[in-house]
């Protein structure tokens, strides 16, 4: 290694270390997310509630299509539309009688959805290429309103040739509206970094991440980070090992875009999510154990906690 680049790396994590010091995460409560969230009153329709699009899916990875975008419907979003593949819409239309499909390619299309959507979720089981990175200009480029970007579409801004630097540009032009929720592996390739130095310093690279690109970042891990462009940091425990599973964060997505299509503001629809998320995994864990538990298992107990809440 160039002795110049491992000391400023090494700067680099001081500083970020100095970051967290200062600001240390508030741990989230469920007073803090209820707060958040608003009763659903009886004079209102499906466009009350937002519309979803979720692009998503590829031929290998078709489940986390169906998974973001049952998120998206179990978490109170008025209408949720999926952009596929005819293959993916085909593989899944059968068992989601909630959601409509636009089929993919058809760029002209996508635009136009992309601008009537409340929020687009885009990502979830995309294959890293130029295909999808082609995709995410799109979404980048179009989204009219909130934009919440997980794993493929993430990894495909972050490949070669862009740089880190082009990538956090590219982030940066959905500035205020962007919530981005990578994984350690993914927030390695967006920084340009190793998995290691993110486990080392996980709050504060959200938090360097966020202000740097004006995107509210959900880091995922045991504790999820949740750090916002203003320096408010936050860390979350709820969720249980059952969540180590495919799938897991494809729920997330959804959860999150279908609060942020209900009018939270992308830091409160990232935190509710999060903490939603983690809390019916853990009620999950209690009726089936972590061993047995799937990531869709957990809408149903997501179910019951909004109703336990009067939600």
């Amino acid at each position: 290694m160039n002795p110049g680049l491992k000391n400023n790396t090494a700067s680099n994590q001081k500083q970020l270390v100095e970051i967290t010091a200062k600001h240390p995460p508030a741990l989230l409560t469920a007073a803090q997310i209820w707060e958040r969230i608003p009763s659903r009153k009886p004079d209102t329709h499906k466009g009350t509630y937002g519309r979803v699009l979720a692009v998503c899916g590829c031929a290998e990875y078709r489940g986390a299509a169906a998974l973001c975008t049952l998120g998206a419907l179990c978490s109170g979003a008025g209408l949720v539309t999926l952009a596929a593949s005819e293959l993916v819409i085909n593989s899944i239309a059968g068992r989601i009688l909630e959601a409509t499909f636009l089929p993919l390619p058809d760029p002209e299309a996508l635009i136009d959805e992309l601008r009537r959507a409340t929020v687009c979720a885009a990502g979830c089981g995309k294959k890293t290429d130029e295909d999808t990175r082609r995709e995410m200009r799109l979404v980048l480029a179009h989204a009219a309103g909130t934009v919440v970007l997980d794993a493929g579409g993430l990894c495909s801004l972050a490949q070669s040739p862009l740089t880190p630097a082009d990538c956090a540009g590219l982030l940066s032009s959905c500035a205020g509206r962007l919530i981005i929720t990578p994984h350690p592996g993914e927030m390695a390739r967006l920084t340009g970094t190793s998995v290691s130095q993110i486990l080392q310093t996980p709050a504060s690279t959200a938090a360097e991440y966020a202000t740097r690109t004006g995107a509210v970042v959900v880091l995922k891990g045991h504790r999820t980070r949740i750090a916002a462009p203003d320096g408010q940091l936050y860390e979350n425990r709820t969720g249980n090992a059952g969540l180590a599973r495919g799938g897991s964060g494809d729920i997330l997505t959804g959860i999150i875009a279908g609060l942020a299509a209900q009018g939270l503001s992308p830091l409160d629809a990232a935190l509710c999510g999060v903490w939603l998320h983690g809390s019916a995994a853990d009620r999950c864990a209690r009726r089936k154990s972590v061993m047995g538990m799937l990531p869709e298992d957990i809408l149903e107990d997501l179910g019951h906690i909004f109703l336990e809440n009067g939600r």
